[in-house]
């Protein structure tokens, strides 16, 4: 049976009824809180964190003024670097913080869906609600996190839709024949699919491995363009509309929020819902915002690659959908119907969908 995991939550959270030893009066308690994250304040995650993820727990629990929190936004990597926060929100050194699934695909594997499906739609606020919704649908999901000590609070992506980068100009699909492009982990398929060299990476790394060679072409996505300053030394962009993807999300340690009162686990999980809204506001913001920066002030030049060439680069692509789900059934896990789930929102979204992955 499919359970909707927030509406889980918030309802096991209102049947927990708390009382004041001695009296109806109660004393404000403060609980302290840290929250994790190796990326710097200008990735928009973690700005959507500072700026709307605390101020909403804030404002709900001062609504009875029974609870209020101490907050360690220790974020840039004071307390963990890139790639550390799911080892540390499992080891307790911080009680919530932004997983970044991308990175953990042998781990959590069920959140790889979006990566495997290129092509399918540049709605970045669709994928992380689908996302959520499948989250809601398959109990294995929250299972997979149970192992790390923690649970999903919402899942959210950073890019409206992947672009790629260069130091050189890009005019066609032969001419990533042969290059070394950075990408994420699980991006590293669609360069190999067309004979580049794959070089994984991360948005923190990107300026100096493309400044001192380590690859001269990257997948990116405008807001991180413009905020890294990677059309710097990659001046030259061709859009192939690969899309929007679903690349982490909020997490909690287990211990930590099971401890917690049930207006408080409430308030966690609703702004959790808000942070994603705002999250996707700035990554689309910041598009337009980025692009703009990197044509003013580094003359970045900007192209479209063709429908024939797109056309093409998604027929190359193995079908990585279809084989990462077959993967997953025979270990028990429910990928092709996942698969199929992901699949039919998108159509009955009427995104522009290049391939049918769970069909072709």
């Amino acid at each position: 049976m499919s359970i909707n995991t927030s509406s889980a939550i918030k309802a096991a959270a209102a049947a927990v009824v708390l009382t004041a030893a001695g009296g109806s009066a109660q004393a404000q308690e403060t609980i302290k809180v840290t929250f994790l994250s190796g990326l710097p304040i200008v990735t928009t995650v973690v700005a959507a964190t500072v700026n709307t993820f605390v101020p909403e727990i804030d404002k709900a629990l001062a609504r009875t003024g029974k609870y209020k929190i101490n907050w360690n936004l220790a974020h840039s990597g004071q307390v963990v670097k890139p790639r550390g926060e799911l080892e540390g929100l499992e080891a307790g050194l911080g009680d919530v913080g932004i997983v970044v699934t991308a990175f953990h695909a042998d781990k959590v594997p069920l959140y790889e869906v979006s990566f495997k499906t290129p092509f399918t739609t540049q709605d970045l606020d669709l994928v992380g609600r689908t996302m959520k919704k499948l989250e809601g649908q398959f109990p294995e999901y929250q299972a997979g996190w149970k192992q790390f000590n923690q649970m999903g609070l919402h899942p959210t992506g950073t890019v409206e839709n992947y672009v790629l980068i260069s130091e050189t100009p890009i005019n066609s699909l032969a001419d990533i024949k042969g290059r070394k492009v950075g990408a994420a982990g699980p991006n590293l398929p669609w360069v190999k699919a067309v004979g580049a060299a794959g070089v994984q990476t991360n948005v923190g790394d990107a300026y100096n491995s493309l400044t001192t060679g380590i690859f001269n072409n990257m997948l990116a996505w405008k807001q991180a363009m413009g905020a890294f300053k990677l059309c710097e030394p990659a001046p030259y962009m061709i859009d192939p509309r690969l899309g929007a993807i679903q690349s982490g999300g909020m997490n909690v340690n287990l211990d930590f929020f099971e401890a917690l009162p049930s207006e408080v686990r409430v308030a966690f999980v609703d702004a959790a819902e808000a942070w994603h809204a705002d999250n996707v506001k700035r990554v689309v913001g910041g598009a337009a915002k980025g692009l703009a920066r990197c044509e003013k002030q580094f003359k970045a030049t900007t192209s479209v690659m063709s429908d024939e060439d797109r056309a093409t680069w998604a027929k190359l692509m193995p079908n990585f959908a279809k084989n990462w789900a077959a993967a997953l059934d025979a270990k028990g896990q429910p990928g092709t119907k996942i698969l199929t789930s992901y699949m039919d929102t998108m159509r009955a979204a009427n995104q522009p969908i290049l391939r049918q992955w769970d069909r072709e």
